[in-house]
Parts: C-alpha cells; sequence; structure tokens
C-alpha cells in the first residue's frame, strides 16, 4: 500500500487537467474583456450615428429625440439621454453595459 503511494503514476493527468482548466479561464476572462471593448466601440458608433440624425431631423423640423432613438436602435443601442439645445443635440447611447455621448449640430 506505502508503495503505491510514491509512485509518480497519474500525476500528469492532474498536472494536465490543471493547465486546462487555467487556460480555460484566462480564454474567458480575454472574451470577456474583448466583449467590453466591442460593446464601447458599438457604443461609441451608434451615439455618433445618432446624434447626427438627431441633429438632421432637428433641422428638417421634426422630432429629434425621436430619430435619435430610431438610429440607436437600427445599431443594435437604446438611447439614454436626449438633450436639444438650440441647434445642438447631445445623445447618450447604451449598448449593453458600455454608454457612449455624442454631440451633432450645425458648424
Amino acid at each position: 500500500m506505502l508503495g503505491q503511494l510514491r509512485s509518480d503514476e497519474g500525476s500528469a493527468s492532474v498536472t494536465t487537467a490543471g493547465i486546462i482548466a487555467a487556460v480555460t479561464a484566462l480564454a474567458i476572462a480575454v472574451a470577456a474583456v474583448v466583449s467590453g471593448v466591442a460593446n464601447t466601440h458599438r457604443a461609441r458608433v451608434a451615439a455618433d450615428l445618432a446624434a447626427v440624425a438627431a441633429a438632421t431631423a432637428l433641422y428638417q423640423g421634426v422630432d429629434a429625440c425621436s430619430a435619435a432613438n430610431d438610429t440607436a436602435q437600427a445599431n443594435g443601442g437604446s438611447v439614454d439621454t436626449c438633450e436639444v439645445d438650440e441647434s445642438d443635440v447631445q445623445v447618450s447611447v447604451r449598448v449593453g453595459r458600455a454608454v457612449q455621448a455624442a454631440r451633432a449640430g450645425p458648424v
């Protein structure tokens, strides 16, 4: 019985299982970071497009925030805030947990 406890037989399997678990945990962490960065970029694009659409709608005499909301939804986001300040429009858009703001108006 004591001879069996001193044997190295099977230790490679335990080491391999540990390495596989560590690599899997690292892959999940990297995927989470990449997902957050991708959502930030999507939110930035959606906010920029929503702000431009809102400014264009405001110029045309249409409801600016409605245009911003439609554009944000078409780009996978949702409008958190929409503020019209004279001829400028400021919009913040949420995609996942990422929130980005953009402002547009006449030059």
